[in-house]
């Protein structure tokens, strides 16, 4: 009696495991929002439009930020997690680290100062927009392992897109080396299109965490 007393007690104070899944649902959106802030910047030239989608991007990053927090505070409170909890925070880490890398990107241009953002990152916008898409799919169908093969089968998307945006990388490097000698300009966008590249690069390692964590359990 006083066993099962303490069980119901320990269960109404914890979280419960819908409630992470909820956090971790949120976290990708904020990621997906980044992604489309971020693209629509890459395609605009007016430094206005660029200051305004900035402040947007900041305050994604910092609502993301507020639901990282919320999740390692819950698996502080909670003795039963629907994953291990160091994948748990792995995965919530590697949300976040994705939305972070996002709002490097304009970091790292506003403190070059003016400049245009070429074509092949404006396709690298697009590109990080389909895998943080991708990523937010996969999370969404984290709460029923009956979903295995299609998260897998998203991860391994993932792993394409991010094949894609190499190649868009080396051609848009290529073409920068070919055409811009003023050094300013080649060390902005040089540094740009790794942070482009890194962004994807992100949305890789979240993927490979989810498909660590639906492995562990088929």
């Amino acid at each position: 009696m006083a066993g099962g007393l303490l069980s119901r007690l320990i269960a109404a104070m914890a979280p419960r495991s819908d409630n992470y899944f909820t956090l971790y649902n949120e976290l990708a959106a904020c990621t997906v929002r980044g992604a489309k802030l971020l693209a629509k910047m890459s395609s605009v030239h007016d430094p206005a439009a660029f200051d305004e989608l900035f402040g947007e991007i900041k305050k994604t990053e910092g609502e993301a930020d507020g639901v990282t927090r919320n999740i390692f505070l819950s698996l502080h409170q909670t003795f039963i997690t629907p994953f291990d909890r160091w994948e748990m925070k792995d995965l919530a880490m590697a949300l976040d680290d994705m939305i972070d890398c996002i709002e490097d990107i304009p970091q790292r241009a506003a403190l070059y100062g003016p400049g245009q953002f070429t074509p092949e990152m404006a396709a690298l916008g697009q590109i990080a927009l389909r895998a943080t898409e991708k990523v937010q799919e996969a999370v969404a169908l984290l709460a029923d392992m009956k979903n295995a093969q299609r998260i897998l089968q998203i991860c391994q998307e993932v792993g394409e897109i991010e094949s894609d945006a190499d190649h868009v990388m080396r051609a848009g490097m290529t073409r920068l080396f070919g055409e811009v000698t003023e050094a300013r300009a080649l060390i902005r966008a040089k540094e740009l299109y790794e942070l482009f590249e890194e962004a994807v690069d992100r949305c890789e390692d979240a993927a490979d965490v989810i498909h660590g964590v639906v492995l562990e359990r088929i």
